[in-house]
């Protein structure tokens, strides 16, 4: 998600990702370099816990991507509710540029909206909310875990992964002022850490998120923790 030139030369330490260029993303062909987060399976559970969800709502809905990267999730989304209208944040220019050209090339310039924002501080909160949806695949790892992250994945920027000491300083943002961004019944749904389960849980409903769940990847862990606003 920042930093430097798409070009890539050959390295032991440079993922295969992005030597190819490109990775397949819930059917879509996505554009990959070392300024966005390759996408992984287990956002793959981000994005079919929201679509389960807008699928069932009439008329448009309109759907948050805070920390799109890539795009990879906007475009999943777009292409899974023909009905969403999508808004892709991300405080990288850099990843933005690279979303952009995504969002280009599977056809959905005129249904996702792209902005530069520091999480919601370009935002404007508006009475009754402005998202049906808010979904975010957000920095989270700790600086424990960071440290023993294997070399190809610190290849990545580290902007896209390191989340603050404990992980939590962008799931805390997400949690905590969601609500403002969300209508009435509208849902906030995040991809955590292997560990944050629980934390993130009390957060959404200190918040005042209403029927707080997780969502189990292929290990076991929650993945994705998903709130409603009902009020």
């Amino acid at each position: 998600m920042m930093r430097g030139s798409a070009r890539v030369e050959y390295s032991e330490t440079v993922p295969f990702q992005y030597q190819q260029g490109h990775v397949r993303f819930m059917g879509a062909k996505v554009m990959v370099d070392p300024r966005v987060l390759i996408p992984r399976p287990e956002t793959e559970l981000l994005v079919k816990a929201a679509v389960d969800i807008l699928a069932g709502r009439p008329g448009r809905v309109d759907v948050l991507d805070m920390c799109t990267g890539s795009g990879a999730v906007a475009i999943a989304l777009s292409r899974a509710v023909p009905a969403a209208s999508v808004t892709a944040c991300d405080v990288s220019r850099g990843a933005l540029s690279v979303a952009r050209k995504n969002i280009q090339e599977n056809g959905l310039g005129q249904k996702i909206d792209i902005r530069v924002s520091d999480m919601f501080k370009s935002l404007k909160a508006v009475p009754g909310g402005a998202y049906d949806a808010i979904v975010s695949n957000p920095p989270y790892v700790s600086e424990r875990d960071f440290d023993m992250l294997d070399p190809w994945v610190k290849a990545e920027p580290a902007i896209a992964l390191y989340g603050g000491r404990d992980g939590m300083d962008y799931l805390n943002i997400l949690c905590e002022q969601a609500p403002l961004y969300l209508k009435k019944d509208g849902f906030l749904a995040v991809e955590i850490g292997y560990d944050q389960s629980v934390r993130v849980r009390e957060k959404m409903s200190g918040s005042g998120l209403k029927d707080v769940r997780g969502l189990r990847d292929y290990n076991g862990y929650d993945r994705v923790i998903v709130g409603r606003k009902n009020a």
